[in-house]
C-alpha cells in the first residue's frame, strides 16, 4: 500500500503580494546609522559647518538676502537647516543628524538597488561595502549638504533604473522630482544626468522607442532648477576661487580620493582609505553578468561624472573636489559586489580587508580636531577661562567670518567678549562676513583677546598690518596659547 502525504505548504491566495527581503537594505542602513552615531559630536565644527550655523541661524529673509551675494546654490540647505535648528536646537550632534540619516538611507537604498539588479546577497554586499567607505562616514557626520546630496543622487539613479524597466509616466515623473531635489541639494550632482542621457541614447539606438519621456522629464526638472543655476553662474568666482588648479597628481589620485576622507590627520593615515578605493575599483573591473548592458550602464554611471568634472577643471576654472562626485561610490560598490557574488568566502574576506584598510581613517574622522580649521572648543575654553567683564575680541584677517562664527558658536550660551571691530553683523549686512570698522583701530578696551589662524613661526602672522600695529603700539601681550592651525593671545593696555 502506498501512503500519500498531503502537501501542507501554505499557498498564498491569488493577488497576495510577496514582500521582498529587507535585509539587503535595512541591515546595512542600521549599521551605517550606528557607525555614524559613534562620536557624532566629538569633532568640533569645521570651517564649512561654521558657515552652516552662521547662515541657518538667520531669518529666512536674511538667508535669501545672503544668497544673492554668496552661497546661493547652498541656500536651500540653509533654509532647511534654519527650520531644523528652530525645532531641534543647534547642538553639534543635532545639526549633523540630517546628514547621518540621509547617508544611512542612501546606503539602504543602494542595497535595495543591488537586490533588484543582482539578488539579495549582492545587494547586501554592496551596501556593506559602502559602510566601509570613509568618505561616507565623513559626510554622514558633517553639518553640510553632501550627505543629503548623496541620498538625492542615489534616489535619482534608482528611480531612473525603475523608469527604464517600465517607462510609464508615473515613474518618469517620480524620477523628475528626484532630479529637481538633487539640483537644489547640490548643482554639480546633476552631472549624473550626463550618464543618464548616455544610457538613454544607447537604449534608443537599440530600438527602444518607449523612452522618449525621459529626456522630456529631465529638461523639465533642470528648468525648475534654473534660478539656482543662474545664481551659481553669477557667483562662481567667489564660490569656487578656493579650489586649487587641477594637476597631474590630482588626476592620478582621483579614484582613491573619491573614497578616502579628507580630514586633518597625518597623511599616512589616509593611504589605507585610498588603497581601499583602488581595490574596489579593481574589483569593479572584474565584474561579470549575463546582461552586459547592465554592466555597461553601471560603468557609465561610475566613470562619466568624475571624468567630466576633471575634464572641465583641466579646461577652465577648477571644480575638482572629490566630495562633489561622492555618489559614484554606489555604482562602483555594486560592480565590486557583483564581482564577488559567486564566492561567499571572498565576500567576507574582501569586507574584512576593507575594514582593515580604512579603520584608521574612520578613527581619524572622529577625532576632536579632524575637521578643517582650528578646534574652536579649545579656543573657546581658553577665552572663557580667562574672560573678565569688559573684555573685547578681535580676529585675524584670513577667514575672519569663520573665526567669528567659531567663537560665537562655542560661547553662544556663555558670556562672550565684546566684538570690538563689529559695525554691522553678517546677517544685517547680507553677507557671510560681518562689516567691520575700516581702520581696524576703533577700540581702546583695557583687555583684548586676539583669535587668528597660525602659519609658520610667527603666531601673529594673520593679524595684518593695521591691527598688528595697533596691538603692538597700545598694548602688551600678556598671554599666548598656540593651537594646531590657530592662536589665542591676550593683550592688555599698560598702566598709564
Amino acid at each position: 500500500m502506498t501512503l500519500t502525504i498531503p502537501d501542507l505548504r501554505v499557498i498564498a491566495p491569488a493577488g497576495t503580494r510577496r514582500w521582498p527581503p529587507l535585509y539587503p537594505s535595512v541591515f546595512p542602513a542600521l549599521i551605517m546609522l550606528a557607525i555614524g552615531s559613534t562620536a557624532l559630536r566629538r569633532p568640533a565644527l569645521g570651517w564649512d559647518e561654521r558657515a552652516t550655523w552662521s547662515a541657518a541661524t538667520r531669518t529666512p529673509a536674511e538667508i535669501v538676502r545672503m544668497a544673492g551675494e554668496i552661497d546661493g546654490v547652498i541656500a536651500p540647505y540653509y533654509l532647511f537647516m534654519h527650520y531644523w535648528i528652530e525645532i531641534f536646537g543647534d547642538r553639534t550632534a543635532v545639526m549633523r543628524l540630517p546628514s547621518l540619516l540621509a547617508v544611512a538611507i542612501a546606503v539602504g537604498l543602494a542595497g535595495e538597488w543591488g537586490r533588484v539588479l543582482f539578488g539579495p546577497v549582492t545587494g547586501l554586499t554592496a551596501a556593506l561595502i559602502l559602510v566601509t567607505v570613509p568618505q561616507l562616514s565623513r559626510y554622514a557626520t558633517e553639518a553640510r549638504v553632501y550627505g543629503i546630496a548623496l541620498l538625492a543622487g542615489v534616489l535619482t539613479m534608482w528611480l531612473f533604473h525603475r523608469a527604464m524597466a517600465r517607462p510609464a509616466w508615473r515613474r518618469w515623473l517620480g524620477y523628475g522630482l528626484s532630479v529637481t531635489i538633487l539640483g537644489y541639494a547640490h548643482l554639480l550632482g546633476l552631472l549624473i544626468l550626463t550618464a543618464h542621457l548616455t544610457i538613454l541614447g544607447s537604449r534608443w539606438r537599440g530600438g527602444d522607442r518607449r523612452l522618449w519621456r525621459g529626456p522630456l522629464v529631465m529638461a523639465g526638472a533642470v528648468a525648475l532648477t534654473a534660478p539656482l543655476i543662474r545664481l551659481g553662474l553669477a557667483q562662481r568666482g567667489a564660490q569656487l576661487d578656493w579650489i586649487p588648479p587641477v594637476n597631474t597628481h590630482d588626476v592620478l589620485t582621483a579614484p582613491g580620493a573619491v573614497f578616502g576622507a579628507t580630514v586633518t590627520a597625518p597623511a599616512g593615515l589616509l593611504y589605507g582609505a585610498q588603497l581601499a578605493g583602488l581595490f574596489l575599483i579593481g574589483l569593479a573591473f572584474t565584474a561579470r553578468w549575463k546582461d552586459r548592458r547592465t554592466l555597461a550602464e553601471l560603468t557609465v554611471l561610475a566613470v562619466l561624472p568624475p571624468a567630466l568634472l576633471l575634464g572641465a577643471s583641466l579646461a577652465g576654472a577648477s571644480l575638482w573636489v572629490p566630495r562633489y562626485v561622492l555618489v559614484v561610490t554606489v555604482p562602483v560598490a555594486l560592480l565590486a559586489a557583483l564581482a564577488l557574488r559567486r564566492f561567499r568566502l571572498r565576500q567576507v574576506a574582501a569586507l574584512l580587508l576593507l575594514v582593515a584598510l580604512t579603520l584608521e581613517t574612520h578613527q581619524a574622522v572622529r577625532r576632536p580636531s579632524s575637521r578643517d580649521g582650528m578646534n574652536f572648543r579649545t579656543v573657546a575654553s581658553v577665552v572663557a577661562a580667562g574672560l573678565r567683564p569688559g573684555d573685547g575680541v578681535v580676529y585675524g584677517r584670513v577667514g575672519t567670518w569663520s573665526l567669528r562664527a567659531g567663537l560665537d558658536y562655542e560661547l553662544r550660551d556663555r558670556p562672550r567678549p565684546v566684538d570690538l571691530l563689529l559695525v554691522r553683523s553678517a546677517a544685517r549686512a547680507g553677507r557671510l562676513d560681518a562689516e567691520e570698522c575700516a581702520t581696524l583701530t576703533c577700540f581702546d578696551t583695557a583687555r583684548v583677546w586676539y583669535v587668528g589662524a597660525r602659519r609658520g613661526d610667527d603666531p601673529m602672522s594673520d593679524a595684518g598690518g593695521q591691527l598688528r600695529a595697533k596691538l603692538d603700539r597700545d598694548y602688551r601681550r600678556t598671554g599666548i596659547w598656540l593651537h594646531p592651525l590657530g592662536v589665542v593671545a591676550l593683550f592688555e593696555r599698560p598702566p598709564s
